[in-house]
Parts: C-alpha cells; sequence; structure tokens
C-alpha cells in the first residue's frame, strides 16, 4: 500500500458513532507513526519497558495520559511520543483520528495515525520504553494475521486480538487499535 492509497482509504471512511465510554475514564491518547521507508509503509511500534507497573513488557504505541498543560488530544499523542522515543512534534503530521476506545485500566485512549516526515532518530526512554521496531503496515492491515478469541471478564464477554510479527505477540489494546484501523480501511 502506497501512502497515496492510504490517505485516500483513510478519506473514504464513514464516521463512526462516539463510543459509549465510562465518564470516569482519564482521557489518553497515542500516536500510531507510520514512516515511508524503501520498503513501504511501517508502523513503529514500541515495548514498554519491564519495570513500569502497568503492562510491562507489553508492546505499545508511543503515548499515555491528558496533561493539563496539553492543547489536544493530538498533542498528548505528539507530546508523550517525544518523552518516550525522541520523536520530534514537528515531523509528524496527522492522518486520522480513530475512535476512542476504553481500556481496562480505565483510560479513554484516542488513537492517531500520523505520518512521521524524513529519517528521525529515535531516542528511547529507558524509564518508559525498552524497545523500538518496524513492522509494514500492509502485513499489519491485513485481517489474516489477526487471531480473535474471547474472554469472559467481570460478566461481560471481550474479544481479544492477537497478530504476530517475527516471534512477537502484539496484543491487548494495542492489537485491537490495528484492529479496528484494519476493518475500517478494508471496507
Amino acid at each position: 500500500m502506497t501512502l497515496d492509497e492510504l490517505k485516500t482509504r483513510l478519506n473514504l471512511l464513514p464516521p463512526l458513532p462516539d463510543p459509549h465510554l465510562p465518564a470516569h475514564a482519564y482521557p489518553a491518547a497515542v500516536l500510531m507513526p507510520v514512516l515511508q521507508t524503501g520498503q513501504g509503509l511501517e508502523l513503529i511500534l514500541t515495548r514498554r519497558s519491564r519495570h513500569l507497573r502497568n503492562h510491562p513488557g507489553q508492546v505499545s504505541f508511543p503515548g499515555g495520559r491528558v496533561e493539563s498543560t496539553d492543547t489536544s488530544l493530538w498533542h498528548t499523542a505528539v507530546r508523550e511520543s517525544w518523552e518516550e522515543i525522541g520523536l520530534l512534534p514537528e515531523l509528524c503530521q496527522p492522518l486520522a483520528q480513530l475512535q476512542a476506545q476504553y481500556t481496562i485500566s480505565d483510560f479513554a485512549l484516542t488513537p492517531f495515525l500520523g505520518l512521521i516526515e524524513g529519517s528521525p532518530e529515535f531516542k528511547l526512554n529507558p524509564g518508559e520504553v525498552d524497545e523500538l521496531f518496524q513492522v509494514p503496515l500492509e502485513y499489519l492491515l491485513d485481517l489474516r494475521h489477526h487471531h480473535l478469541f474471547y474472554a469472559n471478564r467481570q460478566g461481560q464477554r471481550h474479544q481479544v486480538v492477537f497478530i504476530r510479527w517475527r516471534g512477537v505477540w502484539i496484543w491487548g489494546i494495542t492489537a485491537a487499535i490495528i484492529h479496528q484501523l484494519a476493518q475500517q480501511i478494508a471496507r
């Protein structure tokens, strides 16, 4: 998929209804950084530091909770990306805002797909991120790579998505966000 094809598909996305998120959920945002490489479009993912209290060692997108100084959810996503992986905010161009999702850790998480310009030099914050890696966007958007399981939690049935890439399992909210994008673009 080329950048032009991605932009066209994003522009054709039908509007989704606002999700019903609990009022007590903490607002948060993540950046789904897309990098144009010689091999095509790649999505940047991180592995959270193993000593973190919440979700240690899990694959994730850079992002986090809204702070009082943030002017928007987009600002939260790019600020957190700067803090976690050293991605300069001026290198990020917004492509799409996806529907917010409620996480098991009580966040109303808004994902942003963002195009990263140039060839940035990433600097990982060891207090938050152990690793950064890139996965071809086309691979992640192929629903044949998405493994769906269902689990009961607090009396409700929840879908859990798993995506395997070269021995790494992407799951939880990160995989759910990728799955949401893949389903929307596939329409």
